[in-house]
C-alpha cells in the first residue's frame, strides 16, 4: 500500500490525505456554524423587562410587609430577580361543587391572590429572557419568591416582557 517514497499506491502522500481531511473538516464546520441557529446569541445585555409574578390563595400576612421598591429573589439566590414596581391584591376565589353538581366560584375568607410585577435586568436571547445574565425566565414557570420580610413558596411567572404590563 505504502511505497518507500511514503506514498499511497504510489499516488497520494499521507500527509496530502491529511491536509485534505484537516481542510474539508474545517470547511464543514465553518458551513455548519453559518447556518445553524446560534441558541445564546445575546442580542441584548443588562436590558430591562417586566415580570409578572401571580401567587394564589395565601394569607393577608404572607404580603402585608411586601412594599414598592423592595428586592424580589429567588429562594437560595443572590442576585434579584427585580424590583417591585406594582402590587395588586385581589380576593382568592375557589371552584367549589354543590351537591347537586353544579359548580361555582366562591371567594375564599382571609385568603388573597396577589400580583407582583418587577422590573428586572438581564439578557435578552433568542431563547429568552435570563435575570442577571444566567437565570432563566419564563411564562409560567413557578419560582420560589423571597424578600427581606417575605416567603412565597409558589409563585408563578405569568408574563415576561419587554413592555410593562
Amino acid at each position: 500500500m505504502i511505497d518507500k517514497n511514503g506514498k499511497l499506491f504510489g499516488r497520494i502522500s499521507i500527509i496530502d490525505i491529511l491536509i485534505l481531511v484537516a481542510v474539508l473538516a474545517l470547511g464543514i464546520g465553518f458551513a455548519f456554524r453559518q447556518t445553524s441557529e446560534q441558541l445564546g446569541t445575546v442580542l441584548n445585555a443588562n436590558e430591562p423587562f417586566y415580570i409578572v409574578l401571580e401567587t394564589n390563595r395565601v394569607r393577608g400576612v404572607a404580603f402585608e410587609s411586601l412594599e414598592i421598591g423592595d428586592m424580589v429573589f429567588r429562594l437560595h439566590g443572590r442576585d434579584p430577580m427585580g424590583t417591585v414596581v406594582d402590587i395588586e391584591v385581589h380576593p382568592a376565589t375557589q371552584i367549589m361543587r354543590l351537591t347537586d353538581g353544579t359548580a361555582i366560584v366562591a371567594e375564599m375568607e382571609d385568603r388573597y391572590r396577589v400580583v407582583i410585577t418587577l422590573e428586572s435586568r438581564g439578557s435578552i436571547t433568542n431563547t429568552g429572557y435570563f435575570v442577571n445574565g444566567i437565570d432563566h425566565i419564563a411564562s409560567g414557570m413557578e419560582v420560589v419568591a423571597v424578600t427581606n420580610m417575605m416567603y412565597l413558596p409558589t409563585v408563578t411567572a405569568y408574563y415576561v416582557g419587554r413592555e410593562r404590563p
